[in-house]
Order: C-alpha cells, then structure tokens, then sequence
C-alpha cells in the first residue's frame, strides 16, 4: 500500500494526498496527480458548521482564460475545490502547508529565511504575484492570515 505525506479525506469519496512533488486527488479507482510547482493557487476555508473547502488552481490545460490586470491572469476550467469535514481542519492545513512550502530551502525558518528567497530579476512577477494575492483577499478568497504569510513568503521576510 502506497505511503502518503499527507492525506486528507474529502467530501464525495475523494481524498487529497501529498506525495513528494505532487498533489494527487483520488477517487476510487481512478487517481490524478497534480506537480506542486504547477499549482498556481492554493487556499483553505475554515469549517463553518459542518465543512470546509480546499481550493486549488493548476497550470494545466483550462477551457479559456482570464486577464486580471497587473499582469495576474486565471483559468477557466482549472480550478479544483473539495470539501473536507470540520475534524478534518488540522490535516487541512497540514496540506496546504505542504503544498505553499513544498520545494523551499529545509533549512528556512521563519526569523532566518533561505539565502535568494526572492531571486534576481524575478522581483516583477513577485510584485505581480501579491498584488494577484490581494485581489484574491479581497474577493475573500484568501483569509487576512494566509495573505500575510504568503506574502511574507514571496519578499523572503
């Protein structure tokens, strides 16, 4: 039996699955598997009453797209949503911790960030990033809290 980093059980009998550099999404028989370094977004939805959301949006092949403005654009037809039970909320966001830090320096930590985390000649996209980022804060999309973080995570704070 496959060993997963992490696994988290969905509404609908899906389950998402850390698994080294990708994110896969199983139902039953059938398994799709997302590279994290393709996954353009992702976002948590703290449980209300009963459930909670994890949203992502891939680079992969879409129905159409959208033009943002400040260079951020989305896809139609990329965007994956799954609800997950309000006990679930922990593993959760250990998910969406693996997948927002997948691929950055081990040796990061908060009061002492990875040398380059914001690389030469990248500083454009990383503006075109937050201000993506803030538009999706506010639609509500992102919490004030995940805002804040992955900002702090593009300037390398």
């Amino acid at each position: 039996m496959k060993t997963y980093d992490v696994i988290l059980p969905c509404s609908n009998g899906f389950t998402l699955c850390a698994d080294g550099a990708n994110l896969v999404v199983k139902r039953n028989k059938t398994t799709e598997s997302y590279p994290i370094a393709g996954i353009q977004s992702f976002a948590i939805k703290k449980p209300g009453f009963l459930e909670g959301s994890i949203t992502f949006t891939t680079a992969q092949a879409s129905t159409g797209s959208i033009n943002l403005g400040y260079g951020v654009s989305t896809t139609i037809g990329a965007e994956k949503t799954f609800f997950f039970k309000r006990d679930d909320y922990d593993t959760a966001k250990d998910l969406v911790e693996y997948v927002t830090n997948y691929g950055k320096a081990g040796a990061a930590t908060p009061s002492a960030p990875a040398p380059a985390a914001v690389p030469a000649g990248s500083v454009v996209s990383v503006v075109d990033e937050i201000r993506g980022l803030k538009q999706l804060l506010d639609e509500g999309i992102l919490t004030e809290e995940e805002f804040a973080a992955k900002k702090k995570q593009l300037l390398g704070i």
